[in-house]
């Protein structure tokens, strides 16, 4: 009687309490674990991005890595800590209720256990369509990403040539287009909501006239009625929540997918232990070297050259020669697919990077400066040099009368990404950080072709300065900078064409003296052109 529906009514709001309890509670932890894994995860892939060689890192590519560092791992929370127990509870909860409720009306607890079986099958046929749009999503996504931080950096040259109308009619299509993806995927998923909640709205229609039926017939008291009038809502709410995170929770699969590729990239550099060679030879060399980059034609074929210790070499060549391949092989970047390389008769593949890159650093075209202070940048090549060796390096690069005149110093800030610094102030402090890793050798790859000619004598003056207690490599596409280079490799469609020394190269009939040619006109011209202007 009464008293019944009281004692019912009371357990009633004692449950609720507990699941408002337990909401409170689960919540806290899915806070707290979510926010370290998010941490763990972004720590990982940029560590794995550090990792990463040079090959490595234009195959990954920045948006990419963005995408999946942010948004991926974002929506990869939703999958795992809600998507995942929310389909173990949307199973086990019918059963549940299904056990719960068949002692007070079998009838009406098997009909919404029917109606349950039935939903969760038609959520899969659902599924399998959203499925095939999630990977356009993120493809659409990265597409639209990469886009946009090229406008960003190329704001300059856009507005230059008055491009910015194109650029942002191309933005708006990549936008509409993930867009359209995106209406596309919540269109199907409202779709499968529509229809779930169809499904559920008549179990619960059909189980109450069984259970009015069966209260008429006087085979259910109003109590039993009541609670399954009650539980019949109740036996769809884990499939109601489950549905409407099952948009987000379905991206995450594909996000899923994105980070794990990263992730399991191999980032391992072989070490093999092979045999020390007994040769005279100190210095670098490349015995038949040959490499193609993944679905290309050959760039290197069969070069041979000798890197002599405590000597200059050139290496000089028009664009897509394979300068810089060779470049990146020096450094082990990237590995001989044929022959060999050796540093004093010791194989390339036998030697650690890291410790080879001790041995072997590089100036690059355009030195990378990080924000912050000189000293900072400094301090990257030798975490523990002192002052005293820091400006000793400046004096050397022709930085330490500027440094000085700071009111900081050593401490002067070098600005975003060394907004403060010129293009040539920029080489100087990689050449700087070259001195204070103490390699033995020191590859200089286009390093004064971005400055103005007084920065571009003083660096190379400082470079030849080097010559004589360091073995410079020197890649150069001003063949006047390579004339007092012991010796000269001319590389012509990734084959060692000649070498010698300036003078032996000009006696020759060949490529060298052609390209020498033809850049002391364009000089002359140059210094005529000058030379009326000033008239």
């Amino acid at each position: 009687g009464i008293g019944e529906l009281k004692e019912q009514l009371l357990k009633a709001f004692i449950a609720c309490v507990i699941m408002l309890v337990g909401d409170i509670l689960v919540g806290e932890a899915e806070y707290h674990c979510t926010a370290q894994a998010r941490l763990h995860l972004r720590k990982e892939i940029l560590g794995k991005v550090v990792e990463l060689d040079v090959g490595d890192i234009d195959r990954l590519g920045a948006t990419r890595t963005i995408n999946a560092a942010v948004d991926g791992v974002e929506t990869m929370q939703v999958y795992y800590n809600r998507y995942l127990p929310g389909l173990l509870y949307g199973t086990v909860a019918p059963i549940y209720l299904f056990f719960a409720l068949k002692d007070k009306s079998m009838a009406a607890a098997v009909i919404l256990l029917i109606f349950a079986i039935i939903i969760l099958p038609l959520n899969n046929i659902f599924r399998t369509v959203i499925d095939k749009l999630k990977s356009e999503y993120w493809r659409s996504l990265e597409d639209l990403t990469s886009y946009y931080l090229e406008s960003l950096n190329s704001l300059t040259t856009t507005e230059l040539f008055n491009r910015g109308p194109d650029r942002e009619k191309k933005l708006g299509e990549k936008a509409k287009h993930l867009c359209d993806i995106i209406l596309g995927v919540m269109k199907i998923n409202f779709s499968s909501v529509g229809l779930n909640e169809l499904i559920i709205n008549v179990a619960i229609f059909v189980s109450t006239l069984v259970v009015c039926s069966q209260m008429l017939r006087g085979e259910i008291d109003l109590v039993p009625a009541l609670t399954v009038l009650l539980l019949s809502y109740s036996f769809f709410g884990s499939i109601r929540q489950l549905q409407w995170i099952a948009h987000n929770a379905l991206m995450g699969i594909a996000a899923a997918q994105n980070v794990s590729e990263i992730l399991d990239i191999d980032t391992s550099c072989p070490v093999h232990p092979y045999e020390r060679e007994d040769v005279d030879f100190k210095g670098i060399q490349f015995e038949n070297v040959s490499f193609a980059y993944t679905g290309r034609k050959k760039v290197l074929k069969n070069i041979t050259l000798a890197i002599p210790y405590k000597k200059i070499t050139a290496i000089v060549g028009e664009s897509g020669c394979g300068k810089s391949t060779i470049v990146n092989m020096l450094l082990r970047f990237y590995n001989p697919q044929e022959g060999k390389i050796t540093l004093d008769g010791r194989n390339y593949m036998s030697i650690d990077p890291a410790e080879l890159r001790k041995q072997i650093i590089m100036v690059p075209q355009q030195v990378f400066v990080f924000s912050g202070t000189v000293r900072e940048n400094l301090l990257i090549a030798s975490e523990n040099a002192d002052d005293a060796e820091l400006m000793d390096v400046l004096e050397r690069v022709k930085l330490k009368e500027w440094v000085e005149a700071q009111p900081e110093g050593l401490d002067a800030p070098v600005g975003d990404a060394g907004s403060r610094l010129s293009g040539g102030q920029r080489q100087k402090i990689g050449i700087a950080r070259a001195l204070l890793s103490k390699a033995e050798y020191i590859i200089f790859d286009e390093a004064t072709s971005s400055v103005d000619e007084k920065s571009e004598q003083e660096i190379w003056n400082c470079i030849n300065e080097l010559a004589d207690v360091r073995t410079l490599i020197i890649i150069s596409h001003r063949l006047s900078t390579v004339r007092n280079a012991d010796r000269i490799y001319v590389i012509e469609k990734g084959c060692v064409v000649q070498s010698g020394s300036h003078e032996g190269l000009m006696k020759q009939e060949g490529l060298y003296q052609s390209l020498v040619r033809q850049q002391e006109a364009l000089a002359l011209q140059g210094n005529r052109r000058r030379q009326n202007e000033t008239v």
